[in-house]
């Protein structure tokens, strides 16, 4: 590294180093010589050496009539560093006070457009411990990000060994959804329920490590991801309540036939699943 560099990098101006390094050379200058020797307009060096005198880098004497100037040692660099580490040290306490106490600010990253709002669920599959919790209307996925997408997905989370909870949202489901069958669940690595059927929740919503995804409805078409513990915490928090009032494939269809006990019916709808009869 060139020393000019390095004495920028030490917190010296271009042209304060280029009018040290020339006094270190010369031993001792006027102010021609060194305009001279630092190839700089006379006016900048005058300025410059009142500069390098107030930190300490320059010194002054007098030879008859002419102003002599002498570089001062180059420890005095270090020095002049302690001294800067010393007053950072000081205000340091008060610096963070002025930033509210150390406040953590959530980042919040916007995405818009199919290609960003794919790219949310891409970014979900870094979760750390390769597990994430959504609230999936399968309608609004569809819609937003494609119905290959979303298989190709499901494959590619398969092959990672990902596993999820998903909440299907019964309103918004598709009948036709090919990993609607039971028997792709565990086979696919995921955990499903399936909402109340009152419940009607159009944005998808997905939690993982610190991070909370929001994809809004192809007619807002837009997604936003939050990294924040605090908001994790609490989204948490409401997706256990909606996990735990969701029912499984199960409890779904028994519930169904539950309702056609005692018809004429009822043995002929025995081997039917929930979705059959929407």
């Amino acid at each position: 590294m060139q020393l000019e560099q390095a004495l920028e990098q030490l917190g010296l101006s271009e042209k304060e180093a280029k009018v040290y390094l020339s006094a270190l050379e010369l031993g001792s200058a006027n102010i021609q010589m060194l305009t001279d020797k630092a190839d700089i307009k006379r006016s900048t060096v005058n300025e410059m050496i009142k500069s390098l005198q107030a930190k300490g880098l320059i010194l002054e004497s007098i030879k008859g009539k002419r102003r002599i100037f002498v570089a001062a040692e180059p420890e005095r660099l270090k020095q002049s560093i302690k001294e800067k580490e010393q007053i950072l040290s000081q205000i340091i306490p008060e610096l963070k006070s002025l930033n509210n106490a150390n406040l953590v600010k959530p980042k919040i990253t916007y995405y818009e457009g199919k290609k960003g709002l794919q790219e949310i669920y891409l970014i979900a599959l870094e979760a750390k411990n390769k597990k994430a919790d959504w609230v999936s209307p399968i309608q609004s996925v569809f819609e937003t990000v494609g119905e290959n997408f979303l298989n190709e997905y499901v494959e590619k989370k398969k092959k990672i060994g990902y596993w999820i909870r998903s909440i299907h949202i019964v309103r918004r489901q598709v009948e036709t959804y090919k990993y609607l069958n039971p028997k792709t669940f565990k086979e696919t690595l995921r955990d499903v329920r399936f909402s109340p059927e009152e419940m009607d929740i159009p944005n998808t919503i997905g939690i993982w490590d610190n991070k909370v995804a929001i994809i809004s409805t192809q007619k807002e078409g837009f997604g936003l991801i939050v990294e924040s513990a605090d908001y994790v915490k609490s989204m948490k928090v409401f997706y256990e309540l909606l996990w735990n009032v969701s029912k499984t494939w199960e409890q779904m269809n028994s519930s169904d036939q539950n309702k056609n006990v005692g018809s004429e019916e009822d043995e002929d709808n025995k081997e039917d699943d929930y979705w059959s009869k929407k």
